[in-house]
């Protein structure tokens, strides 16, 4: 048999994905696990693909959020103080930068936590333990505020008596 006959070029058996962005497959991702063994170690590698309960976990922390907004604003009108000085400055300033600044630093570090939520921290815990704990500690501070709440809850114990 002749050489050229043996190695005949193959058809590309890839199929063609268009644009990532316009492609109706382009936001499932495809990586979905590391490849070899090393890459886990590799601390530049990251996968392209995110479990869906990562987007119920964040869309939870984002609610939370507003409701954590929503709470504090209520609880400074019936004489709370606000404990975090940056949050303080922002609420005298504006209510609506105080706002968009809490929502907007949530929402930025949500979207670097959870594309890094295959990566590790201090080479124990994962990054989306991280997220996971701060949803757990977002549902804690919102059953205290509702805890403290005047006249649902346990007595107000910051409030000065009037």
């Amino acid at each position: 048999m002749p050489l050229e006959q043996q190695y005949q070029p193959r058809t590309d058996r890839r199929r063609p994905q268009g644009h990532s962005l316009l492609h109706i497959h382009g936001l499932r991702g495809r990586r979905r696990r590391y490849r070899r063994q090393q890459d886990q170690l590799d601390a530049q590698l990251s996968l392209d693909w995110h479990p869906p309960h990562l987007l119920y976990f964040t869309l939870g922390i984002m609610l939370l959020c507003v409701a954590d907004a929503h709470n504090t604003l209520q609880l400074l009108q019936l004489g709370a103080k606000e404990m975090n000085s940056l949050m303080d400055y922002l609420i005298r300033r504006d209510i609506d930068l105080f706002v968009t600044v809490k929502l907007g630093m949530t929402a930025a570090c949500l979207v670097v936590l959870v594309g890094c939520q295959h990566l590790s921290l201090f080479k124990r815990l994962k990054i989306r333990h991280v997220i996971y704990s701060i949803f757990a500690l977002y549902t804690a501070l919102i059953a205290y505020e509702v805890a403290i709440w005047p006249g649902e809850g346990m007595a107000f114990a910051f409030l000065p008596p009037l």
